[in-house]
């Protein structure tokens, strides 16, 4: 008797960008609004800021030197420098995203390995043949001799049968979550068919690394109130260049996002990037953050009882004054808006 099967269950082609399903209700001080998009976003303050003074980095030995110029919504001009560990910026590169080879041959070699030890465990190793392929899709083929009594040739057939099921049904579980540890470890979170950044990890990982940053642009601000800090930290990040990173950057799948402290140490990054790189500085403040994405943008919402005519989430009994951080149009603490259900990142201060 021979029965063969197969699960064409390739990894190519299989992860696609999605958002992470959190939920939110929308509280506005503003009329529902659509999220001003990066391109067309416009001046909300009566005096619109000049051009950024711009960005240079400088290699200094095991550092990386950067220094930035931005305007405020007054038009005032400021400069600050800071250092990023060279160490540091390789490992939050490194560690964030895959390469499709490597998980096919990892989850390739867990499933071989998983195939393996439940057809030991099950004493049909010697009359069942597996083969996987290189994206991950496997077959199988088993085989009751014929020179086996009757007796022992059913019961061995019931037990393949029983194999057979579970490579039906069990083994494709065990492959997703293979590959959704495997994306987890970099980064990636797994959702059915779709991937996305996991934000949190990003960002609380990058806290570390760039609170010399924070410092510098925290000292530029010195004797200002909490919300005239925030309005510098904003127009700094709006002030830094708009650009979307690739898909796939170096072989390396990075899902459209640059991780904070390659936004800092590159000058620039597009929504969800310099979102993520804003709450990273944020993190050394005690209020609250959330990262907020709706449909083609991201944003933030920064803990703090709202000004009058600002627009805000309400989650519980916390307000979050809306950020939007992508610029490059200088948009202060508080205007714009969105509409409907959104998704959010909840970000911690590093204080606990």
């Amino acid at each position: 008797m021979r029965r063969s099967g197969c699960a064409v269950l390739g990894c190519a082609g299989l992860l696609v960008l999605a958002l992470a399903v959190l939920t939110g209700i929308v509280n506005r001080a503003l009329p529902p609004q659509a999220p001003p998009q990066p391109s067309s976003m416009p001046g909300a303050h009566p005096k619109e800021a000049g051009p950024a003074p711009g960005f240079q980095r400088e290699d200094d030995g095991d550092r990386l030197r950067l220094s930035f110029g931005f305007s405020d919504y007054e038009g005032r001009t400021h400069h600050f420098s800071c250092e990023v560990s060279k160490q540091d910026y390789a490992r939050d590169l490194t560690s964030f995203g895959y390469f499709q080879d490597d998980l096919d041959r990892t989850v390739g070699e867990g499933l071989r390995e998983l195939f393996e030890r439940q057809a030991e465990e099950r004493g049909v190793a010697p009359y069942i043949r597996f083969e996987i392929n290189r994206d991950t899709s496997y077959r199988w083929q088993w085989t009751v001799p014929g020179t086996l009594k009757p007796a022992v040739a059913n019961a061995l057939t019931a037990r393949l049968r029983d194999f057979d099921r579970w490579l039906d049904k069990g083994f494709p579980q065990e492959r997703e979550e293979l590959i959704a540890r495997y994306l987890r470890e970099r980064g990636v979170l797994l959702q059915g068919e779709k991937a996305s950044v996991d934000y949190a990890r990003e960002v609380e990982g990058a806290t570390g690394p760039l609170t010399p940053c924070f410092e510098a642009l925290r000292q530029v601000g010195t004797g200002e109130e909490d919300r005239r800090l925030l309005a510098l930290f904003l127009a700094f990040f709006q002030d830094l260049r708009y650009e979307v990173p690739p898909p796939v950057e170096l072989g390396r799948h990075i899902l459209g996002f640059r991780v904070p402290t390659a936004v800092l140490v590159r000058g620039g990054g597009d929504c969800d990037s310099k979102s993520a790189a804003f709450c990273a500085l944020w993190r050394h403040r005690p209020e609250r953050a959330i990262l907020i994405l709706v449909p083609g943008h991201a944003l933030v919402g920064v803990e703090g009882a709202p000004h009058a005519n600002e627009a805000y989430v309400r989650l519980g009994n916390r307000y979050f004054v809306l950020c939007e951080v992508a610029g490059p149009g200088k948009v202060p603490p508080g205007f714009g808006g969105i509409s409907g259900s959104f998704e959010y990142v909840m970000i911690e201060p590093a204080g606990g």
